[in-house]
């Protein structure tokens, strides 16, 4: 090879990786064009705005006005410190304004949903990258908390960071780097230590024909930093929330497994009708059936018909929306029954469709969230969403990227779905408050 065809071909892979990166950054300055549209009008819409004015706001200027006198025992959140520190700490320094302030905060929605788009660059086709992305890029709640100050898609954002760096190798810089994203969400959220088991089971697959001592040292650099991390936060609060906000540790919820797979289910039943021909779901139904009812089971055995305020341990979103004019019987909402059911057979078929290793960590990661949801009082939709929308990003792309997609339209339909419901719960109010 010559010297003049090597420039050229380093000068088209320069480029070619151009040309991967722009529809990410594009995606990323949208939603910070959309942020400052929405913070200097000084709109405060949907639960997302009232949440930040009620905690979140307060706590950045808590934060920004008691520097370096803080104490995170007196925020007024039931989160993390870290979100409001990254904020207040440009606030200080640069006397923002609270628009402003609103703006920094929506830096890391821009930043998720650039690396989620960013991350279906190995889909060739334009129309297949969208429909990959759009259970993320068109969900309600990545949006509000990308409008205003929310930790959500911060929180999110490192623990897609987490996966993506563990699914790309098991080397120990991937294992450190990994281990102190998960510590970042837990000081974000601290219900976001769920991530701690899908990337040490994920890791442990890859390393299985690794000596136990190597196993060993990778799991602590995966857990120890996010653990350490929580360790200091209960200490700092005197237990698993800032005393502000102890009432959404109040009760548990059995119920949770149940949404979290019925959740699971609004995006699982469309890829895998996007993904299977009839013999290859004919070869799983009875175990997806089991799995169906095991994960249904709650839903049967505990309440999960809809609450009213001033209860709202279930309320709040598409799915308790609905349920609540559905059927009930005994205080069991028949629609989260049937739903959780079909969302944990569809999940189960997708498991067996996926990479050994991709299917370890996604559905650990269900499993995890299901599971640390039952210590959360409050079934919000949102903190289900975010994270299953990501599980349905990868899912998507690995599928998309294997050829293994054999029709759009089910996907078409989940993207029409998503950019509807957040037409109704952020668009249409914010409009609303602009006239």
């Amino acid at each position: 090879m010559t010297l003049k065809s090597h420039r050229r071909m380093r000068i088209s892979a320069k480029f070619g990786a151009l040309r991967d990166l722009w529809p990410a950054i594009l995606a990323g300055v949208i939603v910070i064009v959309s942020c400052s549209a929405v913070a200097t009008r000084g709109v405060i819409a949907t639960a997302g705005g009232s949440d930040q004015k009620a905690f979140h706001l307060p706590s950045v200027v808590y934060l920004r006005d008691a520097y370096p006198e803080i104490d995170i025992a007196e925020m007024r959140t039931a989160t993390g410190p870290l979100y409001h520190m990254l904020v207040a700490a440009p606030s200080r320094l640069f006397h923002l304004t609270v628009p402003q302030m609103q703006i920094a905060g929506s830096f890391f929605g821009a930043v998720l949903v650039t690396l989620a788009v960013w991350f279906s660059r190995k889909i060739s086709n334009s129309y297949h990258r969208v429909l990959a992305v759009a259970p993320l890029l068109f969900s309600a709640y990545f949006w509000e908390s990308s409008l205003w100050m929310l930790t959500d898609d911060t929180a999110n954002l490192f623990a897609f960071g987490a996966f993506l760096i563990i699914m790309s190798g098991t080397d120990t810089r991937r294992q450190i780097t990994s281990g102190l994203l998960i510590a970042a969400e837990i000081a974000t959220r601290q219900t976001f230590v769920w991530t701690i088991a899908p990337v040490c089971a994920s890791t442990l697959y890859a390393l299985r024909s690794s000596p136990i001592a190597e196993r060993i040292f990778a799991l602590t650099r995966l857990s120890a930093p996010g653990l350490i991390v929580l360790s200091f936060l209960i200490i700092s609060w005197g237990g698993l929330t800032p005393p502000a906000g102890r009432g959404n540790a109040a009760s548990i919820s059995p119920a949770a497994i149940s949404f979290a797979f019925a959740q699971t289910g609004v995006f699982a039943i469309p890829i895998v009708i996007a993904l299977v021909d009839g013999n290859s779901v004919d070869k799983r139904t009875r175990f997806a059936a089991i799995v169906g009812i095991v994960v249904a089971l709650p839903a049967i055995l505990f309440p999960t018909s809809p609450t009213t305020p001033p209860d709202d341990s279930r309320r709040g979103g598409a799915i308790w929306s609905i349920a609540s004019i559905s059927p009930n019987i005994m205080n069991r909402s028949l629609l989260l029954i049937a739903l959780a059911f079909f969302g944990g057979a569809a999940a189960t078929i997708l498991y067996f469709e996926l990479s050994r290793q991709l299917a370890i960590l996604l559905a650990t990661g269900l499993f995890s969230v299901a599971l640390v949801s039952v210590a959360v009082s409050q079934l919000f939709q949102k903190y289900f969403e975010i994270p299953i929308s990501l599980f349905a990003v990868i899912a998507i792309v690995s599928l998309y990227s294997a050829g293994r997609i054999v029709r759009n339209w089910p996907l078409l339909l989940l993207a029409v779905l998503q950019a509807s419901v957040t037409i109704g719960i952020v668009a249409i109010p914010i409009l609303r408050s602009w006239s």
